[in-house]
């Protein structure tokens, strides 16, 4: 499971600016609207996501947020790395000297898998484009 709902949030800030190409940038105020959630909250994100070279910023008062490539070169792996932690796992704190078999080999037994898994959820996510999402709404 997720940890945060970011990367959702940033996949539907994307499909917002994929749906509006070409008609000029989008304001944060609009988006938060469709977002339901803070202007400041969305211009935080799109400091990622810009980051990321995956928006571009417009300032002044027909500024807003726009595109940087087209929605079909985003994948959503793109995405998911510029707004989460790379880490889908998080292991908690052993004691590597505990006498507990279990938690002496912990980490050299789980992460391998969890590592795999996440790879897995990467390469799905490289497969799947920010334009068939975004088309895909009426």
């Amino acid at each position: 499971m997720l940890s945060s709902s970011r990367f959702v949030v940033a996949i539907h800030v994307l499909c917002i600016l994929a749906r509006n190409a070409g008609k000029g940038p989008v304001c944060s105020n609009t988006i938060a609207c469709s977002v339901d959630t803070n202007p400041v909250v969305i211009r935080r994100l799109m400091s990622e996501l810009e980051k990321a070279k995956l928006v571009l910023s417009t300032a002044g008062r027909a500024g807003g947020f726009s595109l940087s490539k087209t929605a079909c070169d985003v994948s959503l792996a793109d995405i998911y790395e510029a707004v989460e932690d790379s880490a889908v796992f998080k292991a908690h704190k052993l004691d590597p000297d505990a006498e507990c078999p279990v938690a002496a080999q912990m980490f050299q037994i789980l992460m391998p898998k969890l590592r795999d898994a996440e790879r897995a959820m990467t390469a799905s996510l490289r497969d799947t484009k920010l334009s068939q999402i975004a088309t895909a709404f009426h």
